[in-house]
């Protein structure tokens, strides 16, 4: 299978999962957000305060992954795949605005480059397509839905969307056995994604609000 074709085929599982998040009314419902790229000074310093400790947080995770796939492939890192993009959730749940979980995932990678991730400054071709991932899948849902399936499934999309980056890094779609596994991977990174990314982002983005240290912008 060509990379492109990699491409479009994950760009369709990705679609399906915002379908299933816009139409499926299930953990919770609408509220504020939309189409609202005002960005405020506090929105900018949030996201800049989570992509950091995301980043700091990450660089370990992803050396662990970084050599895990290196050595076993698609299948052997798929379980901590998901593990990424928690703070992009949070961003998103705290922020409410397009291009936050973007902004986020492009900032907590240049950290883990800062920080010696072994893929050096390639680790932001992940920020980008995780970002994207989780992006569209909101984008789909009009950036109004805060219930925790569709976070659940923005992580899903988030944590399967970057491995596009890793087939290209690391060659996979150059071998037919290497592309099988990636396949059978599937299942796990999205299920990664679901719950280390989506559900956790979630969970603690309503564990903040409930502090009201840092308020969610649903509280005028």
């Amino acid at each position: 299978m060509t990379l492109p074709l990699m491409i479009v085929v994950n760009l369709i599982i990705i679609v399906l999962l915002g379908l299933i998040a816009r139409f499926v009314k299930v953990g919770g419902g609408q509220e504020k957000g939309g189409w609202n790229f005002n960005f405020t000074t506090r929105d900018l310093i949030l996201l800049a305060v989570i992509g950091a400790i995301s980043g700091v947080v990450n660089t370990g995770t992803g050396i662990v992954w970084n050599a895990v796939n290196a050595a076993g492939g698609p299948l052997a890192g798929a379980i901590l795949q998901g593990a990424f993009m928690w703070g992009y959730l949070l961003a998103f749940f705290l922020v409410r605005k397009p291009g936050s979980m973007l902004i986020v995932g492009l900032l907590e990678t240049a950290i883990e480059a800062l920080l010696g991730n072994p893929s050096g400054v390639a680790t932001l071709g992940w920020g980008l397509t995780q970002g994207l991932g989780a992006e569209i899948v909101m984008a789909i849902c009009n950036y109004d839905n805060f219930g925790w399936l569709a976070f659940a499934l923005a992580g899903a999309a988030a944590s399967q969307f970057g491995t596009v980056w890793t087939a290209y890094l690391f060659g996979w779609d150059a071998s037919a056995a290497v592309v099988q596994q990636y396949w059978l991977a599937t299942p796990i990174n999205l299920l990664s994604g679901f719950v280390f990314s989506g559900l956790l982002g979630w969970w603690l983005g309503k564990m903040i609000a409930k502090t009201r240290l840092v308020r969610s912008a649903t509280v005028s």
